[in-house]
């Protein structure tokens, strides 16, 4: 078949020879040949994957010092790692909940004596309770999930947060009482 393509071309050369491009064509063809194909841009690609890379870097990071902390939080507590993640829980939330109790004991001391009465703190607590009591709930459908097990704890690590941060405003004001009535 190539054969037989040559073999025609050939025959009819003339004919195909018999016209002239216009002048213009060649410097058409020229800017065309000279224009350089336009470059892809595939940075968006680059930052795609920086994007992705920060958000796994990040979220390790999280999970390690959440890991880590919940390790350092069952140490303190006697606690070995070892043991079943709801045998953990348990004797997790016990810690915590004497804490809790403790806190919440001398917080009310405190309040007794001085009359004070924080409204926010006390339904801050409250809903801290409800959502601690949901977590649990949500438990009982999931058991071992290494999700609602992190946030009940962080739930009860944020408790006991709070209830340290009202008993030094309370000692605050308490001494800045005194220092008034000294100074009276």
């Amino acid at each position: 078949m190539k054969d037989n393509l040559e073999d025609f071309i050939e025959v009819h050369r003339q004919e195909f020879d018999d016209l002239e491009p216009r002048k213009d064509t060649w410097t058409r063809i020229q800017k065309e040949l000279n224009h350089e194909m336009p470059q892809k841009d595939y940075t968006w690609i680059w930052k795609a994957a920086a994007v992705v890379f920060l958000c796994l870097s990040v979220g390790l990071a999280i999970e390690r010092t959440t890991g880590l902390e919940v390790q350092q939080v069952a140490e303190a507590s006697g606690l070995s790692m070892a043991k079943s993640p709801s045998a953990e829980l348990t004797e997790v939330e016990n810690y915590y909940t004497q804490l809790i109790a403790q806190k919440r004991g001398e917080i009310k001391s405190v309040i007794d004596k001085k009359g004070f009465v924080d409204i926010e703190l006390l339904e801050d607590i409250e809903q801290l309770d409800e959502m601690y009591a949901n977590l649990k709930n949500d438990l009982k459908r999931n058991q071992n999930d290494e999700r609602l097990i992190n946030a009940m704890i962080q739930n009860l690590q944020l408790r006991v947060e709070i209830l340290n941060k009202q008993l030094r405003i309370l000692e605050r004001i308490s001494k800045q009482e005194e220092n008034e009535k000294i100074s009276v």
